[in-house]
């Protein structure tokens, strides 16, 4: 009973829109608008498109430079990941601002979202043997942008990650992470698998896992009906969802949210640096089992920023940006350390 309760909360944040609670004099925001995605690049700051590939599939970047950026030099670097049906636009105000504080920044979609590509199979099964590597043939291909898989979206941040590594007058010793809302959950499960990561920070971070049941998800009812379909006929149903914007995902996708628990997660990171960054009046879910709880587990430099008398999306704009915004790039200047001329990285080779 406990682990229902546990997945119909989580379904509840993710799956449907924030409502206003009776009495509330302050209309809650539910969605960010274009005019919220607006920024003004600082002086200096440079800006690039970039492919990278993600299990083989093209995804979509935008870099950020910092003003007196250089190929030969060695800055730290971040890798930011938006939330919940949500794309790049909605968050490149975060790496315009992370390079004015000296940063560089990748701010990516996860596959099937945004610019990127999304998840491609043939229609017809293509039989064929291991007696040749290559077989080179015509096919007819679905490409889905219906699909969203957590675990996925992890691989997404990842496979980022090493591009950033590749990146000339990046450090590729000091890359940090920072994802909002359920990207916040997502940067938590990338820091736990990938030791490459440097620093952390979740905004808004959804960490869900603290009060689920051991073992995994039970399979039932409409779940199951789905699963079955698809496994039968390759393609299952779909429901639409979304904040700032509303499109159609496949049922499959509540399976795989339900059974992402973050929070499992959390205890290997280990003594790397975290920062949550919270809406103290946070809708969507309760902050004290996701932040607060997952700090407390947390082993090395810790800090939980709470923003005063802001809800969920409100974070993303005026004060509240502003707020955000600096205290990320503070944590990681801090973490990741300053910017490496090129006389100073030859004189310690």
């Amino acid at each position: 009973m406990r682990r229902r309760r546990s997945m119909i909360l989580m379904m509840a944040m993710l799956l449907s829109l924030a409502t206003i609670a009776a009495g509330q004099e302050k209309k809650v925001k539910v969605g960010l608008t274009q005019e919220d995605w607006k920024y003004t690049l600082a002086e200096g700051v440079t800006v690039r498109e970039a492919t990278f590939f993600s299990d083989g599939t093209p995804c979509y970047a935008k870099f950020f430079f910092p003003k007196g950026f250089s190929n030969a030099g060695k800055t730290p670097a971040v890798v930011l990941a938006h939330g919940w049906a949500a794309v790049h636009f909605s968050i490149e105000k975060y790496g315009a601002r992370f390079a004015e504080r000296g940063l560089v920044a990748m701010v990516i979609d996860y596959r099937g979202w945004g610019g990127s590509d999304g998840f491609i199979s043939t229609i017809e099964p293509l039989k064929t043997s291991d007696d040749k590597r290559f077989n080179r043939m015509k096919a007819d291909v679905i490409i889905k942008r219906t699909r969203l898989i957590p675990f996925k979206q992890v691989e997404d941040i990842r496979s980022a990650i090493s591009y950033l590594q590749g990146e000339p007058g990046v450090d590729p010793d000091r890359i940090g992470i920072w994802g909002t809302s359920f990207g916040g959950g997502n940067v938590v499960v990338t820091a736990a698998m990938d030791s490459r990561v440097k620093a952390v920070v979740g905004q808004v971070p959804a960490i869900a896992g603290k009060n689920a049941q051991p073992g995994p998800l039970p399979l039932t009812g409409r779940l199951l009906e789905d699963a079955i379909k698809r496994a039968r006929t390759g393609q299952g149903g779909e429901y639409e969802t979304g904040f700032s914007t509303r499109r159609l995902v496949d049922v499959e996708t509540q399976q795989l949210v339900a059974e992402y628990r973050p929070f499992r997660y959390v205890k290997e990171i280990g003594a790397r640096p975290v920062l949550f960054i919270v809406a103290e009046k946070e809708e969507l879910f309760n902050n004290r089992d996701h932040a607060y709880a997952a700090a407390e587990l947390l082993t090395g430099p810790k800090k939980i920023v709470s923003v005063p008398g802001i809800t969920h999306f409100e974070m993303y704009i005026g004060e509240a940006f502003e707020t955000s915004s600096n205290a990320a790039a503070d944590w990681f200047r801090q973490h990741l350390g300053a910017v490496k001329s090129a006389e100073s990285t030859s004189r310690q080779h």
